[in-house]
């Protein structure tokens, strides 16, 4: 082995005692916190299913690292009320001890089942079991098992106990039953209804779901829980996952599994070993950022950022560069590459996920004003020429057709130049929205300018002069939007103008 893998294998040792130690430092101040009555809980009503299949996916890559088949047994939808933070440190636990001690080949099963007032969630494995001796101790502050193979298995005796107080707080139970040498089974039972809750223990304020928002800082999003999967949207109703996807580059197991867990919380994650197989990944996925390590194998970041700014259908992409070179020189060639920005190793965890998160809220930030102002705002939202070309274009096309009811996406797509799925695509990565609905929306703020000024025109004139077959359904569209009959909307201006 090279001088230079020696001391990748020795930083990363390194790295992953850090990531250890923080882990138990968290679980040190949580347990302290408890102790001294400071842990509170907000029930909330929201899917338990989904918090256990998205935590599942958190320990994706863990559990095929060591070949462990992890089976998810759950409702399609379990709501209850509970809280979603505190629970999730609860399953992560438990589904963390059962990989640790399950041998490679094994399983370890999640499951629910519900009835009308009370859920039962367990998480078994096939593993080494639980001495029956120290069964009735395994929940004791600082208590660990005797059966120790491995510096590995240490713990501190801290998780189980943290565990079982969050389970009392929800005023249920948890059980363990074992055999040495073939496995473990924690079976835990909530109530399901705001009743079994004190009043200052349950709280109305819904999951943030609505993602027309802003991601949330990082410092907010370690508050949130887990909730996205790895490679899975079926965490939200009916499979639509709206979350931003991003694309996590790197050739480094362990980097890369932490990142993804990192982002999951806020995005959709996706990852390749290099810049290769991203290359591949992108034409499918589409991602709304792109994270990757710079020095990799078969493709490295720079190149890979190269080919994804120089290409018309992928260059909106922000791509963000992960990089332990930090002279000038090199940080002007990645500006160079078009890079949106690069951070440097060591990374600070919440200053990684704002960066990235900072450049996802601008992006959504332009893309509305450009939908409010498309005339104004195209050079804002276009971050390269091949981008600018094509909203320069697009809007002169817009103008000349948008009052012509026979204009469609697909003539927009023939005067552009593209395939109607190509440019549907592309269009709507780069706005936000669909070309049908930018062309609606742009003709009913073209005809909502126009009432108030030509009094001249009747309503149906108005519609006709703004591109819509029918007045009956220009005022559908027009009260969809704006919550007002035209006709009203009209008299409403004109009472405010005379005032």
């Amino acid at each position: 082995m090279s001088c230079t893998g020696d001391t990748r294998n020795k930083l990363m040792g390194i790295y992953r005692n850090c990531s250890q130690l923080r882990s138990l430092i968290s679980e040190l101040l949580d347990f302290r916190k408890q102790e001294q009555g400071h842990t509170h809980i907000h029930a909330r009503h929201a899917d338990m299913s989904a918090l256990l299949r998205n935590t599942a996916t958190l320990f994706t890559e863990y559990t095929l690292g060591k070949d462990i088949t992890l089976q998810i047994d759950v409702p399609d939808q379990l709501p209850m009320w509970f809280d979603p933070k505190q629970m999730q440190k609860v399953v992560s636990n438990l589904v963390s001890n059962a990989i640790k001690h399950t041998p490679q080949g094994g399983m370890v099963t999640i499951a629910a089942q519900t009835d009308d007032t009370k859920a039962v969630i367990t998480v078994s494995d096939n593993g080494s079991g639980i001495a029956k001796e120290d069964l009735p101790h395994l929940f004791s502050r600082f208590y660990q098992a005797r059966n120790i193979e491995t510096v590995a298995d240490i713990g501190t005796g801290i998780g189980l106990n943290l565990t079982k107080g969050i389970v009392d707080m929800h005023h249920g139970t948890i059980e363990v039953t074992s055999e040495d040498g073939q496995g473990t089974k924690f079976t835990i039972t909530l109530p399901t209804q705001r009743e079994a809750f004190a009043a200052d223990e349950t709280t109305d304020e819904p999951i943030p779901t609505d993602n027309t928002k802003e991601l949330p800082s990082a410092s907010d999003s370690a508050a949130t829980s887990h909730s996205s999967s790895a490679n899975d949207s079926s965490n939200t109703p009916e499979g639509h996952d709206e979350r931003p996807i991003i694309l996590i580059v790197e050739d480094n197991d362990d980097i890369r599994q932490l990142l993804s867990t990192l982002f999951a919380p806020l995005y959709r994650t996706r990852t390749a070993v290099d810049g290769a197989e991203a290359q591949e990944m992108i034409g499918d996925e589409m991602p709304d950022i792109i994270l990757s390590d710079v020095m990799m194998p078969n493709v490295d970041g720079l190149e890979l950022c190269k080919t994804i700014k120089h290409d018309f259908t992928t260059c909106h992409i922000p791509v963000v560069l992960l990089t332990a070179r930090t002279a000038v020189e090199k940080k002007l060639e990645r500006l160079k590459t078009g890079a949106d920005d690069y951070i440097t190793k060591p990374f600070n965890n919440d200053v990684l996920v704002s960066r990235c998160n900072n450049l996802i809220n601008m992006r959504r930030l332009l893309q509305r004003k450009f939908s409010q102002h498309p005339h104004h705002e195209a050079d804002m939202l276009a971050t390269n020429p091949m981008d600018k070309d094509l909203l320069d274009r697009a809007m002169g096309i817009i103008d000349r057709y948008y009052s012509d009811s026979e204009f469609s996406v697909d003539t927009f797509a023939r005067e552009i130049g593209m395939s109607r799925t190509a440019f549907f695509n592309k269009w709507k990565n780069l706005t936000g929205e669909t070309p049908k609905s930018f062309i609606l929306n742009l003709r009913l703020r073209k005809a909502a300018d126009m009432l108030p000024e030509r009094h001249d025109l009747s309503i149906a004139e108005v519609s006709y002069a703004n591109g819509f077959s029918s007045p009956r359904y220009f005022c559908k569209c027009f009260k969809d939007t704006y919550k007002i009959q035209p006709s009203a909307y009209r008299n409403a201006d004109s009472q405010q103008s005379a005032q």
